[in-house]
């Protein structure tokens, strides 16, 4: 872990992560630089994309926390922004490949599954716009349909970075749209007209 620091306002703002997460660090800082100076103080939050930034003022410092989603992360924060700024590179590069505009899955919100899907080799996410606050309007589910099932269960999807990380770089997609996976293996993305997009 690498320790990063910038001025801004007159204050020493400092991120703490691995150094090849440079470029989203330094996106970090310029976002702040674009805060209200009276906003950017001791407990200042702000919501990027998926994740929640947390400002603690430390001694003459002022140093970026996240949620921490090794543990609990409606309870626990870290100084290691690592975790938080490489779901957003996932995201933000997978969106480039496909040369399209995305729309945020927070971390908190709700993904909806077929019971025990997650543990199959073949899968399909589907996103629907008609969804309540909370909820990411992501479902998931077997691409075989012997294998469907009734039975739902629901994760935040900041869970799916334990039970299955390679699905979070699709979290960012717009609605309406459609990713087939096998094993962690993207094999097609479909739009909202269900055309199929290139990805290489």
């Amino acid at each position: 872990m690498k320790r990063f620091e910038k001025e801004i306002n007159g204050k020493l703002i400092v991120v703490n992560a691995e150094k090849e997460l440079r470029p989203q660090i330094e996106s970090l800082f310029l976002i702040l630089e674009n805060i209200d100076e009276e906003k950017l103080t001791d407990d200042f939050s702000i919501q990027i994309g998926w994740s929640i930034f947390y400002l603690i003022k430390k001694n003459d410092e002022y140093i970026l926390q996240s949620p921490d989603y090794s543990k609990n992360p409606f309870k626990d924060i870290t100084q290691d922004l690592t975790l938080a700024l490489w779901v957003q590179l996932e995201q933000s590069h997978f969106l480039r490949k496909l040369n399209i505009e995305g729309e945020t899955t927070k971390f908190s919100d709700k993904v909806i599954a077929a019971k025990n899907v997650l543990q199959q080799e073949n899968i399909y996410l589907q996103r629907t716009s008609d969804v309540e606050k909370g909820d990411s309007g992501w479902y998931i589910g077997p691409v075989n349909d012997a294998d469907d099932t009734d039975e739902l269960e629901a994760f935040y999807a900041y869970q799916l970075l334990k039970i299955r990380p390679s699905l979070i770089q699709v979290l960012g997609l717009p609605y309406n749209y459609m990713v087939v996976f096998r094993n962690d293996k993207i094999k097609a993305v479909l739009d909202e007209n269900d055309e199929s997009l290139e990805f290489g």
